[in-house]
């Protein structure tokens, strides 16, 4: 990003005789942070480093973050580097990994990447111009395997904020979401694999990322929701039906939903030894090694690839010497818990910033999508702040309206019209509520959502049960069963009244 001062990875990429020898070089941090040390122990017990609105609380201290361990441009720097040769489909032929030295010839932001595979090369070098371009290449070829193996990519979009001299939220943008990103992601996954592998055939216990299957009878399991927005879909969510259905509302008002109730129907993924593999990702071996500098597990996969790349994990005794798998169990734990705790402060201070600014646009008028029907009313998300407030159900004066909890939607008694999720309204803002982190919003206007045309996805042949959960993210509320006797007493309420 423009603003980053943390520079943890670096890429290199040759081309021979058809093969791709792509180079994943990555700041070692280990070589600063000795195992036992005082700077060790602060790191384990921070976790991660938490990156809030216009500032970072850093896992390590600045002087190693931001300095000696940062792979600035034209600098020589210490780092690890996982060394991948693929075929032309983006198959892995061999992998190695290295200790090095690197001089990074170019800094390049996503934008500046981008602005080069857009065409806009002035000011760049041949080689860098090249290298980019290569970049690209690899990555759709890579990305296309992946997806290939049942790689689940979710599209849920969030919003940058504009901040001026004193941290004050001034505008939201959207993100950047160009192809740029996916390229860095496309190569970090790969080096993250291949040094799961490696410590998996070395027979080392080590802290993996992992991310179990969706469990069908958890609570908050999404196919009831998927199939009240007109969606047929099996009962279990295997790979192929989850691409399916995120291919068929792609570019759909009720894309966010459906995404997030994807993301809430599966498990949170996390730091363990165990041996479950990386559902979403469709990788049976992997674990984090890209970025040491802000987070705790990726500094102990290091320390482990230091001591093979110098020959001190050839024999039991050597081995004897690594942690223990009950010991990595509980550091999992611990990394597990901080990163949840910085990723629930980061975005609830964003969700705060967000308001502070709406705060000042009381009365305005906004369009957004219905993302979420509860009996108490309905949540929209702003197009242009993917930030949820509230309709109230009393709001709605204009008709008698019943929440059909089964279907996601609010049915009009006299109308027979339909506020249903993925429907596309006006609202005005009411009120805010900042210390309840609270949106109140009137409907102006609503344009219902347009059925599904396309076919049904997998055989819908099974029967139809069970709603949806948060996994990583927490969001405003989906559909919450009602029963037919609370839907009666309140319609009697609403008599009374």
């Amino acid at each position: 990003p423009d603003d980053a001062k943390d520079y943890d990875d670096a890429i290199s990429l040759k081309m021979n005789d058809g093969t791709w020898e792509l180079g994943v070089h990555i700041a070692d941090v280990s070589h600063f942070v000795r195992e036992g040390s005082a700077l060790d122990t602060e790191a384990r017990q921070r976790g991660n480093s938490a990156y809030f609105p216009g500032f970072v609380i850093p896992m390590l201290p600045e002087t190693l973050s931001n300095g000696v361990c940062s792979l600035q441009e034209g600098v020589a720097r210490l780092t690890q580097s996982a060394f991948l040769r693929y075929d032309s489909e983006g198959h892995v032929l061999g992998e190695r990994f290295a200790i090095s030295v690197i001089r990074s010839a170019r800094r390049l932001t996503y934008h500046q990447a981008s602005g080069i595979l857009e065409g806009r090369i002035g000011g760049f070098d041949s080689a860098v111009v090249e290298l980019v371009q290569r970049m690209e290449r690899l990555a759709r070829i890579i990305q296309k395997r992946r997806f290939s193996q049942g790689m689940i990519s979710l599209d849920l979009p969030d919003a940058d904020l504009v901040l001026d001299d004193d941290g004050k939220v001034i505008d939201v943008t959207p993100e950047d979401r160009s192809f740029s990103h996916t390229i860095i992601e496309m190569f970090m996954v790969e080096a993250n694999e291949a040094a799961a592998r490696l410590l998996t055939r070395l027979g080392v216990p080590h802290l993996r990322r992992i991310h179990p299957e969706p469990n069908p009878m958890a609570k908050g399991y999404a196919p009831t929701f998927l199939r009240a927005l007109g969606l047929t879909v099996p009962d279990r969510l295997e790979p192929v039906v989850i691409q399916q259905i995120l291919k068929r509302v792609e570019g759909q008002p009720e894309s966010f939903s459906v995404n997030l109730a994807i993301l809430r129907s599966m498990q949170q993924a996390e730091y363990s030894p165990r041996l479950i593999g990386h559902f979403a990702l469709a990788s049976r071996h992997y674990c984090h090694f890209t970025s040491p500098i802000r987070r705790y597990p990726d500094l102990t996969v290091h320390r482990l690839l230091n001591r093979h790349s110098r020959g001190e994990l050839k024999t039991d005794a050597q081995k004897k010497n690594v942690p223990t798998t009950e010991e990595l169990v509980t550091l999992g734990n611990h990394c597990s818990f901080t990163e949840q705790r910085a990723e629930d402060a980061e975005r609830e201070l964003k969700q705060l910033k967000i308001l502070q600014l709406l705060s000042n646009h009381i009365g305005e008028s906004y369009r957004g999508v219905v993302t979420g029907v509860t009996d108490f009313g309905i949540f929209v998300q702003l197009d242009k702040y993917l930030i949820e407030g509230l309709i109230r159900l009393q709001s709605l004066t204009d008709d008698w309206w019943e929440v059909v909890s089964d279907g996601g939607y609010l049915l009009g008694q006299r109308s027979g019209r339909r506020l249903t999720i993925g429907d596309v309204v006006q609202v005005t803002l009411l009120q805010i509520d900042l210390p309840a982190r609270r949106m109140t919003l009137q409907l102006d206007r609503h344009w219902p959502r347009r059925k599904f045309s396309t076919p049904p996805v997998g055989d819908g042949s099974k029967s139809r049960r069970i709603p949806d959960r948060p996994d990583r993210k927490k969001s405003p509320p989906q559909s919450r069963p009602t029963s037919k006797v609370e839907t009666r007493r309140r319609r009697r309420r609403r008599g009374k009244r």
